[in-house]
């Protein structure tokens, strides 16, 4: 029998906290609440096992924060590590949890207390704990150009929303849905706000009457089609519109099933020496094409690596959680990755349902594919400085994304 439970806590930042994203050194402070954000959890049994599907209103995590919520849920219920899924929405009108240079101080006594909001919220899941009667799935084109590739004009755009149902017995149902883009709807606004998620998240409760979770796909290369301030927020309301009615398409009933675990790999890392780390700062130091700021961020991370020089590693291992729920592979990566990611996951498993996730656990930066770093774009270049990371190998995107689709069409 499969069991599920939902539990939600509140993560909303104080008010005078920095905000995250837009843009280097804004000092860009919450003076308002648009909409409060939240930490959602999903627990799952079956088999005696526990899994657990989170889901946070933030721009990342980081490391601690995964760490305490896996050891805590290890402690309290016996869930295996491997069996915790940390991602988060991107939300860029919310405080970030750890320091990306330049883009939004953090607030520590705020981040404090992530780890427990996060663990309220799956002790509420396992909790709720629920028959569940009916699993069933869809995934149904979103209808419109709400989104584009903004790494390449004729770049791929996976426009598939892909959600599940979960009914069950004398309890509410849940309704856990997917769509890949960038939260960045509400512009460079002092509100805080779960931007276009938390927005369906609200119409999919109005609608249905299920309790909502939204997960972010692998939206590195993916924005919202721009437009003027004043129709910011016209358009995030059609957006989300658009994303809840794609997931209300006719489903397929699954098996009422699940299980899951950790994938291990390692990711290839450019080798620096102190000559290119000087070269790689000073030519972003002179790009035409810079963010204002960048050259600040260029040789703050030029310093650092010269001091962690002789610590520097051109691997690094990672990891990534995964789920089959009703045989459908969940699959949740620590960058932000790029639709090309997606693509041959679904390629290599054969199965165009899987659900692929980014802005897992602690963000590592983005996952660029190769044509993104041959042409030299922000995710391949300018973003490892604020990341404070060594520039990804190219081809790694390509290499990871088909090794991990088949090792999950293996399982």
């Amino acid at each position: 029998m499969l069991k599920t439970g939902f539990g939600k806590a509140e993560i909303t930042p104080p008010m005078g906290a920095e905000l995250a994203g837009y843009g280097y050194y804004l000092e860009r402070r919450a003076e308002r609440v648009d909409d409060p954000t939240y930490a959602r959890a999903l627990a799952f049994r079956q088999n005696e096992e526990t899994f657990l599907l989170i889901s946070c209103d933030i721009l990342g995590l980081n490391a601690r924060i995964a760490a305490d919520v896996r050891a805590a849920m290890k402690a309290s219920y016996g869930i295996d590590p491997a069996n915790v899924i940390l991602v988060s929405i991107h939300t860029h009108s919310a405080a970030p949890a750890i320091y990306h240079e330049g883009c939004g101080a953090v607030t520590p006594e705020y981040v404090s207390t992530l780890a427990p909001a996060i663990i309220r919220a799956c002790e509420q899941a396992v909790a709720d704990l629920t028959e569940v009667t009916k699993l069933s799935f869809s995934a149904c084109d979103i209808g419109g150009d709400y989104a584009y590739n903004r790494a390449c004009a004729d770049g791929p755009v996976d426009k598939i929303v892909r959600s599940f149902l979960i009914e069950r017995k004398g309890a509410e149902s849940i309704a856990l849905f997917s769509y890949a883009c960038h939260a960045v709807c509400n512009g460079k606004t002092t509100g805080v706000s779960a931007d276009y998620p938390g927005h369906a998240c609200r119409l999919m409760q109005e609608k249905t009457g299920a309790i909502p979770m939204f997960i972010n796909g692998l939206c590195g290369d993916i924005d919202p089609v721009p437009c003027e301030d004043a129709r910011r927020q016209a358009n995030r309301a059609r957006f989300a519109e658009a994303i809840v009615s794609a997931s209300l398409a006719e489903k397929t009933e699954l098996p009422a099933s699940i299980t899951g675990g950790c994938l291990a790999d390692e990711l290839k890392l450019t080798p620096v020496t102190i000559d290119s780390i000087h070269a790689y700062a000073d030519r972003q130091a002179h790009s035409d094409h810079m963010i204002a700021g960048g050259d600040i961020v260029a040789r703050i991370w030029e310093k650092e690596m010269i001091a962690r020089f002789d610590t520097l590693s051109d691997r690094e291992p990672i990891s990534i959680h995964y789920l089959k729920l009703g045989g459908v592979p969940i699959a949740a990566f620590p960058f932000e990755g790029f639709t090309a990611i997606g693509d041959f996951i679904r390629g290599e498993t054969g199965d165009p349902r899987a659900v692929t996730l980014g802005c897992a656990d602690q963000l590592l930066g983005y996952l660029p594919s190769l044509s993104d770093i041959e042409r030299g774009s922000y995710a391949s270049w300018e973003s490892v400085f604020l990341y404070k990371r060594l520039p990804i190998v190219p081809g790694e995107a390509e290499r990871l994304g088909t090794e991990i689709g088949r090792r999950l069409k293996e399982l």
